[in-house]
């Protein structure tokens, strides 16, 4: 299920993706040919809107949109004959709906569950036959002390427990409205890749805001992620380049990373519920995000390298040879494909 799950929000924000130059077009009087379900071979012709032909395609990994022409210069109406502040902004409206969809799901979330607070510790995975299963821990239990400390942060009871290997600890536990004390025995040598309780744990607790508090949030944290976004290619360059750099703050991932950050978010949201999916929604937005903000990349084949060129002829009056802007993007996708199937491939290593 987790995977159908994740495999339907990823061809979901892909067609939407699509869907921002569709809509672009249209709206600009750039005829779309066809709109694609998934990627060919076609399957099924769905059905006809305006000109434009929907069609059911065999690989569900998003979709496309096909201009009329074909990227001909010699059709009336093709997205290639189109002035230049036309094509950007049609080229623009992919990455843009993305964007937007990623401020969305941060608005569904602060405006639903409230801003993130460390009130307590949330187990919510045990491990099989581990002390915590012994004790008694649940998923969705709230650690809110140990030893009589009162544990906010991760790190509080980590420090207790790494005290205390191998002697029984005392926990307090919020099970729904009840508040429990179980006792624990924390392993001194747990099994690999195991802690000494046996229990994934992660900082939790919501706190409401008013909506307009929660707006900002929302845009607050989609202009920070978007900024990080932005400069992440340079910091993974300067740490590959320089030895001396800080490794950056985050990765490349594939679909095997995604799909497993999906699925723990997942989990995290079945063992505490909210009045929505915190984990998920937060999950969500950082993929949009991720779509829109990389796409914007000057890269050949990208959105961004198209938006390049087009903002460069509508500046100087000048445009490429048709052949050698198709080779430049025939070029960036060929790369681009390699990198992708370099990452998917290494995660599986």
């Amino acid at each position: 299920m987790d995977l159908l799950y994740f495999a339907f929000a990823l061809a979901f924000l892909i067609l939407m993706h699509e869907l921002g130059h569709f809509l672009a077009a249209k709206a600009l009087g750039i005829e779309i040919e066809e709109f694609g379900i998934g990627f060919p071979p076609r399957v099924a012709r769905l059905f006809e809107w305006r000109g434009t032909v929907f069609t059911l395609n065999l690989l569900p990994f998003g979709g496309f949109v096909r201009p009329k022409g074909d990227g001909s210069l010699t059709e009336p109406d093709a997205l290639a004959q189109a002035p230049p502040g036309k094509r950007a902004l049609v080229i623009l409206a992919g990455p843009a709906m993305n964007l937007f969809l990623g401020v969305l799901a941060y608005l569904i979330l602060f405006v639903g569950a409230g801003k993130p607070v460390s009130e307590s510790v949330l187990v919510w995975y045990v491990e099989p036959q581990s002390p915590a299963q012994a004790a008694g821990l649940q998923p969705g239990d709230l650690i809110v002390a140990a030893e009589g400390q009162p544990v906010h942060k991760a790190t509080t009871l980590q420090r207790i427990i790494r005290a205390h290997l191998g002697e029984p600890v005392r926990l307090t536990v919020r099970r729904g409205d009840a508040t429990l004390d179980l006792t624990v025995v924390p392993r001194v040598e747990p099994p690999p890749g195991q802690g000494a309780m046996g229990v994934r744990i992660i900082e939790y607790g919501w706190e409401p805001v008013p909506v307009a508090e929660g707006v900002r949030l929302a845009f607050q944290a989609a202009y920070e992620h978007s900024i990080a976004l932005f400069r992440l290619p340079w910091q993974m360059l300067q740490a590959y380049l320089v030895p001396s750099a800080p490794p950056p703050p985050g990765e490349v991932m594939g679909f095997r990373g995604m799909y497993t950050s999906l699925r723990l978010a997942a989990q995290i949201d079945r063992a505490a519920p909210t009045p929505v999916p915190t984990y998920t929604l937060t999950l969500l937005a950082a993929l949009s995000l991720s779509l829109g903000v990389l796409n914007l990349l000057p890269i050949p084949a990208l959105d961004g390298a198209r938006l390049v060129l087009a903002l460069s002829e509508g500046l100087f009056r000048r445009r490429l040879p048709w052949r050698v802007e198709v080779t430049l993007m025939l070029v960036g996708f060929v790369v681009l494909l390699a990198l992708m199937v370099v990452i998917n491939v290494r995660e599986w290593l």
